[in-house]
């Protein structure tokens, strides 16, 4: 187990093995995927949370700006008021949480709904597939930056975007064997159930993001 997921080697530093398991989870998603090993869910969890949490205020600081500088007047407000301060901080702090549990969540689910067999091997599956997000986020973009250059942060983010396919065929075709029209009905309807469950939550998060200035 050790030998294939980078994240669960407890001796190396935790940066080098959370960003090697992301390039495996993405650049190498088919080896990956194909012989992802059965163990504890929670140290794959521990690996979804950061994944997602560093992808979500990643993209949290490149976009609220424009969404604050959208509302006339409320920048002078923010240097003024200490109450919109913290309307704004609450509001934000609801979105990036919110946020997080859903693509974990939806995550999670996806893999889950590959195997019937192997549920807590699936669920691992799920969750490391946060990985693709975080390849994809601006906080991926700036780690393999600085670990590669400009030419590894464009590849792990080509990657990033099509891992998903990869990954889930390898999965069928390794851990779970399944193929053929079997495999791609699976495919399916994983997708489609985890898009549907995914897009009703975050239309929760987003009525909790619009209400939370009641809430201060």
């Amino acid at each position: 187990m050790v030998a294939i997921v980078p994240w669960e080697r407890p001796t190396v530093p935790w940066f080098s093995r959370f960003f090697s398991t992301v390039q495996a989870t993405t650049q190498g998603a088919e080896t990956f995927f194909f012989a992802l090993p059965d163990g504890p869910v929670s140290p794959a969890l521990l690996f979804a949370l950061l994944a997602e949490g560093c992808a979500v205020v990643s993209m949290a600081v490149m976009t609220v700006p424009f969404i604050v500088a959208g509302f006339p007047g409320l920048v002078s407000r923010l240097v003024t008021s200490e109450p919109t301060r913290q309307i704004v901080l609450f509001a934000t702090t609801v979105g990036i949480v919110g946020f997080t549990a859903v693509l974990v969540g939806a995550h999670a689910l996806h893999g889950v709904l590959l195997s019937k067999k192997s549920r807590r091997r699936a669920a691992r599956l799920g969750l490391y597939a946060c990985g693709w997000d975080f390849g994809a986020s601006p906080a991926g973009v700036i780690a393999a930056a600085f670990s590669g250059g400009i030419r590894s942060a464009l590849s792990l983010a080509v990657a990033s975007i099509t891992a998903p396919r990869r990954g889930v065929d390898a999965a069928l075709d390794g851990i779970f064997q399944v193929r053929g029209a079997t495999a791609d009905r699976v495919r399916n309807r994983a997708v489609w159930i985890a898009m549907a469950a995914s897009v009703a939550a975050l239309v929760v998060v987003l009525c909790l993001v619009a209400v939370a200035p009641l809430l201060v």
